[in-house]
C-alpha cells in the first residue's frame, strides 16, 4: 500500500476522520464472534487488530506529551529501542491478547480521543518539529521525522493498513 502523506494539520485531521469513520463504520457492522474467533495466519483477531491499533496510536498520545513511545506502546525500554515492530507486536499481543472485547474498544475510542485533543492545540508549525523535538533524550541519530509524519503513520495510515486485513479475516480469507 503505497503512504499518500500529508503536509498540513488541515490534511491530517480530514485523512485521520475519514480512517476513523470507515474502519469504525466496519467494526460497528461486526458482531463480537466475528471480532473474536476468526484468527489470520498469525494468531489474530479483530480484536488483536483493535489492540495493536490503539497501543500504536497511544505511542503517539504519549510522544506528543513528551514521554518515551515505549510507555504508550507498554513494552520495556529495549524492546521499543532495539528490537523490531515484529518483536514490539508480539510483546503487545501477548500482554493484552486476554482483554475483553467491549474494554478494547473502549481503549481504541478513548485513545483516539486523547490524540484529537492534543491535536487540537498543536499549529503546522508544531506538527513540522522535528521527532527529537518531542522527545530529546531518546537515542538515534538525526533528529528524526517531522511529528506530523509520526501521528500520520500511527493514525490514518495505520488504520488504513489494517481494514483490508480486519474485512479478510472475517470473510474467512485472512492475508
Amino acid at each position: 500500500m503505497t503512504e499518500r502523506g500529508v503536509s498540513t494539520k488541515a490534511e491530517l485531521l480530514v485523512d485521520i476522520e475519514h480512517a476513523w469513520t470507515t474502519l469504525n463504520a466496519t467494526l460497528d457492522n461486526l458482531t463480537e464472534a466475528q471480532m473474536t474467533v476468526p484468527k489470520d495466519a498469525q494468531g489474530w483477531t479483530v480484536k488483536d487488530h483493535i489492540v495493536h491499533l490503539t497501543f500504536w496510536e497511544r505511542s503517539v498520545v504519549v510522544f506528543l506529551q513528551g514521554q518515551p513511545r515505549h510507555q504508550g506502546l507498554g513494552v520495556e525500554e529495549t524492546l521499543y529501542l532495539k528490537g523490531n515492530d515484529d518483536e514490539i507486536n508480539a510483546a503487545i499481543y501477548q500482554e493484552h491478547k486476554d482483554l475483553p472485547l467491549s474494554e478494547t474498544l473502549a481503549q481504541f475510542r478513548s485513545t483516539h480521543q486523547q490524540l484529537l485533543k492534543l491535536l487540537e492545540t498543536l499549529t503546522d508549525t508544531d506538527l513540522q518539529k522535528p521527532y527529537r523535538y518531542y522527545l530529546p533524550e531518546e537515542p538515534g541519530e538525526g533528529d528524526g521525522p517531522p511529528a506530523l509524519n509520526v501521528i500520520y503513520g500511527n493514525s490514518a495510515h495505520h488504520f488504513v493498513e489494517h481494514l483490508p486485513w480486519i474485512v479478510a479475516l472475517v470473510k474467512g480469507t485472512p492475508g
